[in-house]
């Protein structure tokens, strides 16, 4: 854990660029006075891209730190768990060279018929909890409890993301796309 200090941080960034082959933190990376990863980052950092149109987990960053590549995670559980299931761990395993179609990966993209309605988010990919279940030939998905990005028991209770995309509700007796997280 680095304190909350621009040159803390910095010395923490220098050592884990010369030891390490990427870089991952979990939190500053929003927009408030103590974001300090984020506003090191674009001060003196190289940051590719800030902020992407997910919910949750919209505040991520990406960049490199003396050379090295940086992955800036959000500071909300849930939110720092579906970047790096969506985001790092996929850069993670090509980079070490595995096969995308054959390789192991965290999800399985599969096709669920919902028992209730979703709720999307405007203007974007909405990935929310769910659960999950074989009947028969057709995946049955639920949802068990609150989906605020600080609610880690939704991760625990779900096994499955949906994937709604941007301004998208999805009805009762729909079919969506969903991450099967494995």
């Amino acid at each position: 854990m680095i304190v909350d200090s621009i040159d803390n941080l910095r010395d923490a960034l220098d050592e884990a660029a010369e030891s390490c082959d990427a870089i991952i933190t979990s939190g500053g990376v929003s927009m408030g006075k103590w974001d300090i990863v984020r506003r090191i980052m674009e001060e003196e950092g190289d940051v590719r891209f800030w902020r992407i149109m997910m919910r949750p987990g919209g505040p991520p960053l990406f960049g490199s730190w003396n050379g090295k590549p940086i992955f800036g995670l959000p500071g909300n559980p849930v939110s720092s768990h579906i970047v790096f299931t969506v985001l790092v761990a996929p850069w993670m395993s090509k980079s070490m060279g595995s096969d995308e179609a054959s390789g192991p990966r965290l999800a399985n993209r599969v096709r669920v018929l919902m028992e209730e309605s979703l709720k999307g988010a405007p203007g974007k990919l909405c990935m929310r909890r769910i659960s999950i279940r074989q009947e028969g030939d057709v995946m049955v998905g639920s949802t068990r409890t609150h989906q605020g990005s600080g609610n880690i028991h939704s991760m625990v209770a779900h096994n499955a993301l949906s994937l709604l995309p941007p301004d998208t509700d999805c009805d009762k007796g729909e079919t969506i796309d969903a991450l099967w997280l494995c």
